[in-house]
């Protein structure tokens, strides 16, 4: 185990990766604040800090406006954009710099080494979501945040779970053709083009379409994120995906 938390170490100090978590929170961060302070006067709903008279009606548009920053197109196009550079960063780069001579020269195996830099990408793509989510809700209704987990409890759940299988999803592509890709550029354009195609195209049965479309629906008393569907695309094809980035850094040599 010990072992381990130095590689671990060894990834979260990496400067650039760390400016570029932090830049994450901020743009995340930034399009949350700006959806959610966006007054809307429609009667009952109540939108940022302007929140008097608590009560039902108002709990229903609190919410709607706390539900909403999960679905945003900004939100997720940063998100995408982001993850597919920590792919290309931490399984590509290093070796086009070198650095990945002296990493894999290590007392280490390729297995274990593979693991933890998926976990550092995984870490930083769920709290790049998850921190600035927290942080706006809190701020933006500090004075009913006793209220929050009774608001939120019809849709959160469901929505966390969308939120990891589509984490999952991009991280899976962001490490599978950073490994198959010759340089970090060519990684990050091929998976920017994975990623983004399906939403040109107007297909929503594929992802990242299919989790944000199901992002919307979380609350709804006909919608499940156990199905066979989305468990596919969440957990199975990121899982061979995955499974086969194992193999090629377990076979490939460090070029």
């Amino acid at each position: 185990m010990g072992r381990l938390k130095t590689l671990l170490k060894w990834e979260f100090n990496d400067v650039i990766k760390n400016v570029l978590f932090l830049f994450g929170l901020v743009l995340v961060g930034m399009s949350m604040k700006k959806s959610i302070m966006d007054v809307n006067y429609i009667p009952g709903f109540a939108s940022g800090t302007e929140i008097k008279l608590f009560g039902p009606s108002l709990a229903h548009g609190v919410a709607g406006e706390i539900h909403g920053m999960l679905y945003l197109s900004d939100v997720w196009t940063l998100m995408g954009f982001l993850t597919l550079l920590l792919g290309a960063l931490s399984f590509r780069y290093d070796r086009d710099s070198g650095v990945a001579r002296s990493i894999y020269s290590l007392p280490y195996s390729n297995t274990e080494i593979f693991g933890v830099k998926l976990l550092s990408i995984l870490v930083y793509s769920v709290l790049m979501i998850l921190l600035p989510f927290a942080y706006v809700t809190l701020t933006s209704y500090t004075s009913i945040a006793g209220y929050l987990p009774e608001v939120t409890s019809g849709f959160m759940s469901d929505a966390l779970i969308i939120v990891l299988f589509l984490i999952l999803y991009l991280v899976a592509v962001a490490t599978l053709v950073s490994l198959a890709s010759p340089n970090a550029f060519l990684a990050f354009m091929v998976g920017f083009t994975i990623v983004y195609a399906p939403k040109i195209l107007g297909l929503e049965s594929i992802p990242p379409a299919l989790f944000t479309y199901a992002l919307h629906r979380c609350g709804s008393t006909d919608f499940t994120p156990l199905t066979a569907q989305y468990l596919g695309w969440g957990i199975a094809v990121p899982l061979l995906l995955l499974g086969a980035a194992l193999v090629l850094i377990r076979r490939r040599d460090v070029v």
